[in-house]
């Protein structure tokens, strides 16, 4: 089983393109109102003012595991490391993000000390 394969995506909202890592519930109220914003369409239902900014500051974390994920599973480590510390740095209890980035971690000087051989041959 690979990395990926270990660590499933955090829920999404299907209704938000773009935006991935947003549980199904989300939790953002508009800030002029008070009231909570709509899942589908990402804005206030009272003012209709536009809130996913909110959304993206908010979730983050989870969006930058979830793209973390993707790198991983399309072969780009380096960037899947930085999107992990970076979802670990924006949500520290998100457990899944930091699990896998101290198991890639782990596997990090392995691979370098493999690749620096590689690189000396001549």
């Amino acid at each position: 089983m690979s990395a990926v394969e270990a660590f499933p995506q955090v829920p999404e909202v299907p209704a938000a393109p773009g935006v991935q890592g947003i549980p199904d519930a989300p939790e953002v109220p508009c800030p002029l109102c008070r009231v909570p914003a709509d899942p589908q369409t990402l804005r206030c239902p009272s003012c209709r003012e536009d809130l996913s900014v909110l959304f993206r500051l908010r979730y983050a974390g989870r969006i930058d595991y979830n793209r973390a994920l993707d790198a991983l599973a399309a072969g780009n480590g380096p960037l899947a490391l930085g999107l992990l510390h970076r979802a670990v740095a924006a949500e520290p209890g998100l457990h899944p993000a930091r699990e896998l980035l101290e198991s890639l971690n782990v596997a990090a000087p392995a691979v370098a000390a493999r690749v620096g051989r590689e690189a000396d041959t001549p």
